[in-house]
């Protein structure tokens, strides 16, 4: 297995670097394409009606395993270390890598999952690799969106398919960040 990286994307003061092991990134574009885009549409408009619950299903499928490391060098050895322990995979293995703020002194690996077991086999994978790039490590798991959905509605491991809106003042704010979002406006 060997992993492909796309293009540098400059985002507010930051960066991020797609990666996927398809030459192409195929994996990635057909999930945000097939996926993650009907979703926030689907999220766009319930929040248009001013819900008192959102109806949520593909966010309970959908899974980040982060991974904090010192500086894109070890970042870029822990994806070769995966790639080299973990040869070949059957599944597609892919996710992002970068930081919101060029100032962090710190840069993330994303892995995006939609099943549970992928993301356990995941963690104790990368947990096994991590030891052998840095110390100074972090692995956690959290749920895609949740930086969208956790002003609406709580603390993502609490989420049931059909949660209530917590904090209706979010609502506006909420709608108008998805709004950029299906715009491409990062």
């Amino acid at each position: 297995m060997e992993f492909y990286v796309g293009k540098k994307r400059e985002v507010n003061k930051g960066f991020w670097i797609s990666f996927e092991n398809h030459p192409r990134l195929l994996e990635t574009k057909n999930s945000i394409y097939e996926r993650c885009v009907p979703c926030l549409e689907k999220l766009y408009d319930q929040l248009q009606s001013s819900p008192r619950e959102l109806r949520l299903q593909e966010p309970l499928d959908c899974w980040k395993v982060v991974v904090v490391v010192n500086n894109m060098d070890e970042g870029l050895a822990l994806l070769e270390f995966y790639q080299d322990e973990h040869f070949p995979v059957a599944e597609t293995v892919r996710g992002r890598m970068g930081t919101r703020d060029c100032e962090s002194p710190n840069i993330v690996i994303i892995f995006h999952l939609h099943r549970e077991k992928e993301r356990d086999k995941l963690i104790k994978d990368l947990k096994n690799i991590a030891g052998k790039v840095t110390r100074n490590y972090k692995i956690f798991f959290e749920r895609g969106c949740r930086d969208i959905l956790v002003p609406l509605c709580g603390e993502w491991d609490q989420w049931k398919e059909s949660p209530p809106i917590e904090d209706f003042s979010a609502v506006p704010v909420i709608k108008e960040k998805v709004g950029k979002l299906l715009r491409g406006e990062f």
